[in-house]
């Protein structure tokens, strides 16, 4: 069965994207690859807080989702949706909608030792800065922690004392 009916003169290799049961994408990476699918799910490190002990893990950079490569037209997809851990395929009518690889080498392009890395940041903790938009509009803080996903908690006094706010990286400038 062909990808997007696409014959083999004019197809390429691409990538679709399977979307995993909650909290199985790990599993469902597995049983893919036993099957024979070359198969991506990039991860990132993450910090995780539990009863006041926080942890560095892994956990998958896009949530609920991973990548599945098709090397020849001919190639069947089917299969993937009786994967146990696969929910279902992200597709365009009833075939899969292809990713062009340019998007996977490109994620792979940011991976150190099989993780992905953070963009730099041009903030650190402890330095000060002032919000630049909103109702705090010029009010000082210092930047007490680097979350995930661009935001920031940042420590300002409000009402005569200080209390933590986690705000964008964008409503921030430098002092």
């Amino acid at each position: 069965m062909s990808i997007g009916g696409v014959d083999g003169a004019e197809w390429k290799p691409c990538w679709v994207v399977a979307n995993a049961q909650a909290h199985r994408e790990f599993v469902a990476a597995s049983n893919l690859k036993k099957q024979g699918y070359e198969i991506y799910a990039p991860v990132v490190r993450k910090t995780t807080r539990h009863a006041r002990v926080s942890r560095e893990c892994l956990a998958p950079l896009f949530p609920g989702y991973l990548f599945a490569r098709w090397t020849a037209p001919d190639m069947r997809w089917r299969p993937i949706l009786s994967t146990v851990g696969i929910r279902s395929i992200v597709r365009n009518g009833d075939e899969p909608s292809r990713l062009d690889g340019a998007i996977v080498d490109a994620l792979k392009a940011r991976e150190k030792d099989g993780v992905i890395v953070r963009a730099e940041s041009q903030r650190e903790i402890g330095q000060t800065v002032r919000f630049a938009r909103g109702p705090f509009d010029g009010i000082a803080a210092e930047i007490v922690e680097l979350c995930d996903k661009d935001r920031l908690v940042v420590l300002m006094t409000l009402l005569n004392r200080p209390t933590k706010v986690t705000v964008l990286e964008d409503q921030l400038s430098a002092c």
